[in-house]
């Protein structure tokens, strides 16, 4: 039998009172590490709780607790009148084990346009590329739907993964949200719900692209996008953009060239520059895709967030020829963890695409989907939309108006009708990594996703939504602050902070 004394538990126990995890939890977790390793060997007997309780500085009823899990997890056994001691137990290690391999031995392609930028900061004020405000998410609510809806037994009839009666349910009143909002004459035969909408782009890749295809794609548009579609081996070609939205004249010239076998754009608030199709190329290029026999893949993520009265309805509520596929998110406004992917087309192609999705995934969301049915079917999900739209606008209007005052000629700016974020062009050339650099000495994190750069163009997009109009006013101060010094010239040697 080991002597406990020998064995340093306040070395091994490490507590962290800022954490989440409860401390017995802590406690038991480390301990199973210990013996896992032989750390703490076989048969150990281990100190009483008291004495453990006053080695660890907690209360003895804490180290009760984490005795009890390691029990029941078949770490320890405890003897009447003797005491407890480390368990024989069927997950245990061998100390003499190899150590984790650095390197794979094989090799494989790796790909730096997939590189995922690290957001890590511990800046007090920062932009995002427009995301909505999570502290407006309806938390409360989603928390009693969702807990409804796990405690009552006559809803198990729902989750039958045979019968599919949550999902028939959910299509149901999806359709119904966006034939309300989008004007959009659609059934649940017509629609494929997805855990998100690059997840719908991706599978409409893979169905409808070969290598060797070509696509056309906006001159500014989603890097995550251009790879799910470059990754299919398709020939990407950009198309020019300005004010009103992708240029359908240079797309006919390009049709005229080669044959397109898909377009892909963003009709409505383009990312990232918040532009809108404007009517007139949005009849063309439905005429287009008809004359050249291609494919329209309409990404509209940002439909629900719009601040005019009437607000351009999608192109596929105008489409009579079966050429557009409309891919979208539903609950964004909500809690990140209740956003979906939907996407929209003629039933042959959503048959087919429920093939190449059953691969993914296997619709298991049942209670987050239930959760969204009933916000949707009592109106919920609708009023709490138009309700964080009025906040929004507000925001826009104010982050507009600051950036007016402090920036002045500087710039150039639109107000944009829907979206969560501005884009910024800059009237005179300035180094926006400089900029960056500035910010982040004074609280202020930008990603460099969100910057553009080039011979012909100096811009930025800053996503307005997210933030209170104080948090708006105290990034623009320092953003502006950051401009000013950047352009000034002296000072910080940009390169040596990571950038």
């Amino acid at each position: 039998m080991a002597h406990s004394f020998k064995i340093p538990y306040t070395r091994l126990i490490q507590i962290d009172k800022a954490s989440t995890t409860p401390i017995y939890r802590q406690i038991a977790n480390q301990f199973s590490n210990a013996i896992q390793r032989n750390i703490i060997p076989i048969q150990t007997k281990l100190p009483g709780s008291r004495k453990l309780a006053e080695l660890l500085q907690v209360n003895r009823n804490t180290v009760i607790a984490a005795f009890e899990e390691l029990i029941a997890q078949g770490w320890l056994i405890s003897y009447p009148n003797q005491g407890t001691f480390v368990h024989q137990s069927k997950y245990q290690v061998s100390s003499k084990s190899h150590a984790f391999p650095l390197t794979t031995g094989y090799t494989f392609v790796t790909d730096n346009r997939l590189d995922i930028p690290n957001h890590q900061h511990s800046c007090t004020y920062f932009f995002t590329d427009g995301t909505p405000d999570i502290r407006l998410g309806l938390q409360e609510e989603i928390a009693a739907v969702f807990s409804a809806t796990l405690k009552r037994k006559q809803q198990i009839k729902y989750f039958d993964p045979y019968t599919k009666k949550n999902q028939i349910s959910y299509k149901k009143q999806v359709v119904n949200y966006l034939n309300l909002t989008r004007n959009i004459q659609a059934t649940p035969v017509h629609l494929l719900t997805t855990s998100s909408s690059t997840t719908a782009l991706y599978l409409c890749a893979q169905l409808f692209l070969k290598a060797g295809d070509h696509v056309a794609i906006s001159e500014y548009s989603y890097y995550g996008s251009n790879v799910i579609l470059q990754k299919t081996g398709a020939h990407l070609h950009t198309i020019p953009q300005d004010e009103e939205g992708l240029n359908v004249a240079a797309l006919e010239k390009r049709c005229q060239q080669i044959p397109i076998r898909l377009m892909y754009l963003t009709t409505n608030n383009s990312y990232p520059t918040t532009d809108s199709l404007s009517t007139q190329r949005r009849v063309k290029l439905l005429q287009l895709a008809h004359q050249y026999d291609f494919i329209i893949i309409e990404d509209d993520p940002n439909f629900d967030f719009y601040y005019s009265q009437n607000p351009s309805l999608p192109l596929i509520s105008n489409d009579p020829n079966g050429r557009v596929i409309y891919i979208s998110t539903i609950g964004k406004s909500l809690a990140s963890d209740f956003t979906r992917g939907i996407l929209l087309a003629p039933e042959n192609a959503v048959f087919e695409l429920e093939k190449y999705k059953a691969l993914m995934e296997k619709n298991k969301d049942y209670f987050t989907e239930h959760t969204l049915t009933e916000l949707i079917e009592e109106g919920t999900l609708f009023r709490h939309q138009v309700k964080v739209n009025k906040i929004y606008k507000e925001r826009r209007d104010y982050f507009c108006k600051q950036l007016a005052s402090l920036f002045g000629d500087a710039i150039d700016f639109t107000f944009p009708e829907g979206d969560l974020a501005l884009w910024i062009t800059f009237t005179q050339p300035v180094n926006l990594m400089r900029i960056r650099t500035f910010c982040l000495l004074n609280d202020l994190y930008i990603p460099t996703t969100l910057l553009y750069q080039s011979k012909k163009l100096t811009a930025i997009r800053l996503g307005f939504a997210h933030l209170t109009l104080d948090e708006i006013e105290g990034c623009l101060v320092i953003f502006h602050e950051a401009y000013l010094e950047a352009i000034d010239g002296d000072g910080l040697e940009v390169k040596g902070y990571g950038l």
